[in-house]
């Protein structure tokens, strides 16, 4: 580990973004280089240094630093914490490792989008549905949330699109473009409390087969109901498809990167096959809250969805016609007792889900003859309670626990004989203890132990190939944690170390025609060390230039501590995909005159790309860059232009690798060079 300290970046102290970000009006120069930043994990609203959870935070001003494409490389500078896309539109989203499990889409990470669960009732997390404009800030709790939250053992990511300034109206263009074809444009639209964004975005792609589109429109509103009450509506319709090129060999890399994957004499290629995702995803969703009374509050939310999806796939044509239905309903008390303030929340959160699915035949792109008929229903249910205590103003003890219960119903209507089975997982217990101490008012001492668990998600019970795996069990997990935080008025750092437990890891699987499955894979053992450091080089608002440098990094060891794989021991090796070593440093410079920089580097190690350890990927060197210019033209209209570019330094780059897969076809290449320009337009009115 010493040696990758002693990596010449990490001698500058720089910012974390879950810290405050530079302020600065259009025109001047007042930069407010430690901002507030209010916590709400664990349902605990408190500020950084109080909290006991470690959480990052993806702000506004976090995501300026780099292009208005998507979330990745933002996403990316939270220690612990990945995102990639593997193909435009494919995203996979990982924290502390979660992405193992995660062939496609995201699993094992919990998401709630103004407090309405976004994860549905099958575990599936819709984010490439979402335009990037559409979410304005994240806040990713690492580590089990089970307590809280429900099934999960990597983390809880809460977002959040919210209004700066209800009384202030406007309407806003803006526009994008870049390399391979990308194009995007986002309009908003926001009176009063009510606000209307609507976004598109294409590219042609860097490899075969990978297009990309996407129409999406989000609704939400925030109003008060009575004295006491306040309701929030959120509601949104995405219609999107995109190619999946597949993954190919080394030496198919080597010869031509951008190829999909392809034919062989028994199986067809992804371009044979058009293969691909389509679709149509709704939501409309509520969030409740009353004051009950000075120290009681209760919180209700409720959603629906509709997803209409298909998938020409290598080996079969998958269609699923999929509802969803759930809520969260919440009692929050707060109260006094001498020096002793407690929070104490309790509820429960219950999610329903059915998913009638038809395989056919892939005749390049057209459904064929009819394979299978299945219906899975999903019924999940979580009661929890947990309670704070705030001790001398400088001590926070937090005591949760929740039971969990989760149930899968499938039939089989298709392929004789009629087939109904179910496999429940029930009466699951899950407590979380942490405690944080304040010494001198700019030191924090945390510590927590949280546990938590995680059902096979429904792609995962039921596979794309069909069936049932009926002998898949939960995942069951133990984290150790303990980190220090130090917080000034110019310099902030933040060191955490955690040691996670997994018993019944579930790994995936691939067979010849490229299909998924997943096994149990016994036990694994996974230590972790993240860092954040800060430190603001010019603030006094007379200078020219307020400038800051920031840094965010993770050293890992997770290893596999028995797994046995038919009569091969795999116990003490690398769990694949994932690097030991990310480190992410870069420097923000706000200039007078609307004028800002934004330069970006990280570092990724080498990773495993199967179990047995015996191939891995290349290290990589990633440099981004952004510059802006932002002016207001009088009181009302005011604009921004911006430009955007990436360079990549490494022997493979992947943008997501596809691990144990068959036939040795890991690789999804991503290119090394990305150029991309955006414009924006705006006219608001009101007050300020």
């Amino acid at each position: 580990m010493l040696r990758y300290l002693s990596v010449p970046v990490l001698s500058i102290l720089i910012i974390s973004e879950s810290f405050g970000q530079i302020s600065v009006p259009t025109d001047t120069l007042k930069a407010k280089l430690l901002e507030e930043v209010t916590v709400n994990a664990f349902e605990t609203k408190t500020n950084r240094l109080a909290t006991t959870a470690t959480v990052g935070l993806l702000t506004p001003k976090s995501i300026e630093r780099f292009s208005a494409t998507t979330w990745t490389n933002a996403v990316n500078s939270i220690a612990g914490v990945r995102m990639e896309e593997r193909s435009p539109g494919s995203y996979r989203f990982s924290v502390r490792g979660s992405m193992i499990r995660s062939p496609f889409g995201i699993r094992n990470v919990k998401f709630y989008w103004n407090g309405i669960p976004f994860t549905d009732a099958g575990g599936n997390t819709p984010l490439n549905s979402v335009d990037f404009g559409a979410i304005q800030s994240m806040e990713v709790i690492k580590g089990p949330g089970s307590s809280l939250y429900g099934a999960g053992t990597g983390g809880v990511v809460l977002m959040q699109s919210r209004t700066d300034n209800p009384a202030l109206n406007r309407i806003e263009q803006s526009a994008g473009y870049g390399k391979y074809g990308f194009q995007s444009r986002s309009t908003t639209l926001q009176v009063g409390d009510i606000s209307i964004q609507y976004g598109h975005q294409e590219q042609d792609g860097y490899r075969k087969q990978s297009a990309m589109k996407r129409d999406a429109i989000r609704f939400t509103s925030t109003s008060k109901i009575g004295e006491k009450g306040t309701l929030s509506l959120l509601g949104m319709y995405s219609d999107l498809s995109y190619q999946t090129p597949g993954g190919i060999t080394l030496a198919q890399y080597q010869t031509d990167p951008t190829l999909a994957r392809q034919s062989t004499a028994t199986v067809p290629g992804s371009e044979a096959q058009n293969a691909g995702i389509y679709t149509k995803f709704a939501l409309l969703g509520g969030n409740y809250s009353l004051a009950l009374s000075d120290t009681w509050t209760q919180n209700t939310a409720l959603y629906l969805t509709t997803n209409d999806f298909a998938n020409p796939f290598i080996s079969n044509y998958e269609k699923r016609d999929e509802q969803g239905i759930g809520g969260r309903n919440s009692w929050k008390n707060s109260s006094r007792i001498g020096d002793i303030k407690t929070n104490w929340t309790t509820g429960f959160e219950w999610q329903y889900g059915r998913s009638a699915q038809r395989n056919y035949d892939n005749n390049g792109g057209v459904p064929g003859k009819q394979q299978t008929v299945e219906d899975v229903r999903t019924t999940n249910l979580t009661a929890f309670s947990q309670l704070e205590a705030i001790l001398f103003s400088d001590l926070t003890a937090t005591v949760g626990l929740s039971y969990n219960t989760s149930k899968y119903k499938y039939e089989r209507f298709f392929v004789l004989p009629y087939s109904k089975e179910q496999k429940t997982f029930d009466g699951i217990f899950v407590p979380r203890f942490a405690i944080n101490k304040i010494i001198a008012k700019t030191w924090a001492v945390t510590a927590s132990y949280s546990s938590g668990f995680s059902p096979p998600t429904l792609q995962e019970v039921r596979p794309s190939a069909g069936g049932f795996r009926k002998e898949l069990e939960a995942e069951r997990g133990m984290n150790t944690e303990i980190g220090i935080r130090k917080i000034t008025e110019h310099f902030t750092a933040e060191i955490s170390a955690y040691h996670f437990g997994l018993k019944e890891t579930i790994v995936r699987r691939s067979d010849e025609a490229g299909s998924e499955f997943f096994v149990n894979a016994g036990k694994t053992k996974q230590l972790g060390l993240e860092w954040n450091l800060s430190y603001d080089l010019l603030s006094d608002p007379k200078l020219p230039v307020a400038l800051r440098i920031w840094d965010s990094g993770t050293y890992t060891k997770y290893t596999y501590d028995d797994y046995q794989q038919a009569d091969t021991d795999l116990s003490g090796k690398l769990i694949p995909g994932i690097p030991r070593f990310i480190q992410t440093t870069g420097i923000d410079a706000i200039f007078k005159y609307g004028f800002s920089l934004f330069a970006t580097y990280q570092h990724g190690s080498s990773l495993y790309l199967n179990d047995a350890n015996t191939l891995k990927n290349t290290p990589y060197n990633q440099f981004t860059a952004r510059a802006a210019w932002k002016k207001s033209w009088g009181e009302h209209l005011y604009s921004e232009l911006s430009a955007s570019a990436e360079k990549v330094n490494a022997g493979i780059y992947s943008l997501g690798y596809d691990l144990n897969a068959f036939g040795n076809r890991y690789y999804n290449s991503a290119p090394k060079k990305n150029f991309w320009i955006g414009v924006k337009l705006g006219w608001e009115w009101g007050k300020r």
